[in-house]
């Protein structure tokens, strides 16, 4: 058996929960030690997640402290700001890094953080779930497959009741100098994600309209978005909604068309043809830390989300906050 990971997570929110119980249950991989500003948000990981008789991970307060504990892998599940800085402090140490979305919230850190995975030869990947699941996957191999023609146009739609989590002074979401943004950057880069992933195009430029509704960050947001390849997407984003989660992705291509959506699943229709609806693929979805130690192990050759899907993401969101300050399109950097 291949020798056992040494992990280590930063920031124990509610999303490292699910990371840790994945560490846990794994032969290969084992939980030495997290790190939080906050006693109390390690205290909830360990007693909701660590089984009874199995030694908790060390604790720290820092990254730095983190990292001298000797830890083989990171996963960093902290705001939004802060990726870049300890996704670095983690490569240059060799330490391979998993990354809760989004990787950085610019362009120009998300290359530099690629740039350092490469120097350092270690596996940096990203917390898209959706990359591991089935129906996501199908999707795209419909697409890439070539079966709707070329993609000319997708329409997406992210709708959620959450303005609670933007409210200042609720949580850092609300503090763009943590968060680097509201809705669209939160969310909405999941979605901006699965647009980019599935579609396989290049973000080329990006006019977009937004509305903080008396916050300090975005809460709805309208956006056109224009590929390499002349094609076009129409993005909307709420957190306004009588709704509490709608999401919805239609991909329009000059053989056909596929709509994918949390409510109602994969459809496709090719022109002249009925719409199908494929048999759910048989295989079990891939959690991010599995596929992460596949990677690091050598049993898989990238990452089921890989740093330049970060790239992508970062580009569009950086492009859209500019272009609504601007008030014109603007260039992905």
């Amino acid at each position: 058996m291949a020798e056992r990971l040494r992990f280590g997570i930063l920031g124990t929110g509610g999303m490292s929960h699910g990371h840790a119980r994945a560490i846990l249950e794994r032969d290969d991989a084992t939980l030495v030690a997290i790190a939080d500003p906050s006693d109390r948000a390690m205290d909830s990981l360990v007693s909701r997640v660590v089984p009874a008789g199995l030694d908790p991970p060390a604790r720290f307060h820092d990254l730095d402290a983190l990292v001298s504990h000797g830890i083989d892998a990171l996963v960093i599940v902290t705001p939004h700001t802060q990726h870049a800085g300890q996704i670095a402090r983690a490569l240059v140490s060799g330490i391979h890094v998993l990354c809760e979305k989004p990787l950085a919230t610019t362009a120009a850190d998300a290359r530099r953080s690629m740039d350092l995975a490469s120097a350092h030869e270690r596996v940096l990947a990203i917390g898209y779930q959706r990359h591991g699941q089935a129906q996501f996957r199908q999707a795209r191999e419909l697409v890439t497959s070539g079966a709707l023609g070329d993609i000319r146009l997708i329409s997406v739609l992210i709708a959620q009741d959450c303005l609670e989590n933007f409210i200042p002074g609720s949580s850092w979401r609300a503090d763009p100098a943590l968060s680097g943004g509201g809705h669209f950057i939160d969310t909405g880069s999941h979605i901006v994600d699965q647009m980019l992933w599935i579609s396989d195009l290049e973000p080329e430029r990006v006019y977009a309209e937004i509305d903080n509704f008396g916050t300090d960050v975005d809460v709805i947001t309208a956006a056109s978005i224009k590929f390499t390849n002349g094609a076009r997407a129409s993005f909307a984003a709420t957190s306004l909604s009588g709704e509490s989660w709608r999401e919805e992705l239609t991909f329009y291509g000059t053989k056909g068309t596929m709509r994918l959506g949390r409510a109602d699943g994969l459809s496709y229709q090719l022109k002249g043809g009925d719409r199908i609806f494929p048999r759910a693929a048989t295989a079990p979805d891939v959690r991010p830390i599995d596929d992460f130690v596949e990677v690091i192990h050598g049993r898989r050759p990238e990452p089921q989300a890989p740093s330049i899907c970060g790239l992508r993401v970062a580009q569009v969101t950086e492009a859209a906050y500019r272009s609504a300050t601007s008030g014109r399109p603007e260039p992905v950097g």
